[in-house]
């Protein structure tokens, strides 16, 4: 789905059956616009993620693991050759949305990678199916494209890949931000930003208005009159990966 077909729809739903959307809905549907439900593989993950584990800590790699969450709600997190939080503003989170079937694969590899590369990095990855999947914060924004050519050379993405969310650039179907991760995440701002921008256009009934471009404009005037550092921050993360979409162009430009 495309950006202006994600946001018509809304406005559609909105107008003609008098849908509401919160700040909540927006990033249910932007985490999972595309992807059909599937927690079947909760068990296996767990059990490889448990081994490899086991495997990190017989070794000398550094790590640090965490998890969110329970059953198939759980969120793990694993940071690697990390001491502290990463500097936002060097850092760069890129979506690895490997489809569901091929997580176990996916996640050996990148860790295989991260690991023998000694790459600053935290990977986050989900026990259910969603369209972002592996979520790799790389602490240095250069770490960023020799990982993604290593992936191009070396598997055939579009079979590989889901679609991520049509607000996230992409380079061979692999995503990339920036976000600060203190207050709120690329998508939590954005779905905050879609459910602002939508009541704006319901105050003015003016959902007849609505385009890709409308929203960049609203976006941008948003981030001008922003006064939180890290909240205008995220809002000019966002408004930067939309401009990538829509002139084709490099989201590490």
């Amino acid at each position: 789905m495309k950006m202006n077909e994600f946001l018509k729809q809304i406005a559609s739903d909105i107008k003609n059956n008098n849908q509401t959307y919160t700040q909540q809905d927006f990033y249910h549907l932007l985490k999972y616009t595309g992807i059909t439900p599937d927690n079947s593989l909760v068990k296996d993950i767990d059990s490889f993620y448990e081994q490899f584990l086991k495997s990190l800590n017989n070794s000398l790699v550094r790590h640090i693991p965490r998890k969110v969450g329970h059953d198939d709600y759980k969120t793990y997190y694993l940071g690697l050759y990390v001491e502290k939080r990463a500097v936002y503003t060097e850092s760069c989170k890129v979506y690895f949305p490997v489809k569901y079937e091929y997580m176990i694969s996916a996640l050996k590899t990148v860790f295989s990678y991260l690991i023998r590369n000694s790459i600053e990095s935290v990977v986050k990855f989900h026990v259910v199916s969603t369209n972002e999947n592996i979520v790799i914060r790389f602490y240095h924004q250069e770490d960023v494209l020799p990982f993604i050519n290593y992936c191009n050379n070396n598997f055939v993405l579009d079979d590989l890949l889901e679609k991520v969310n049509p607000f996230i650039a992409t380079i061979f179907k692999i995503g990339i931000v920036k976000d600060d991760n203190t207050l709120d995440t690329y998508n939590g701002t954005l779905a905050a930003v879609l459910e602002s921008y939508f009541n704006y256009l319901k105050t003015y009934d003016a959902l007849d208005k609505i385009s890709d471009l409308h929203f960049l404009d609203y976006l941008i005037q948003k981030a001008n009159n922003e006064e939180n550092e890290i909240i205008r921050f995220n809002l000019k993360a966002i408004e930067k990966n939309i401009k990538a979409i829509l002139t084709r162009t490099s989201p590490l430009d």
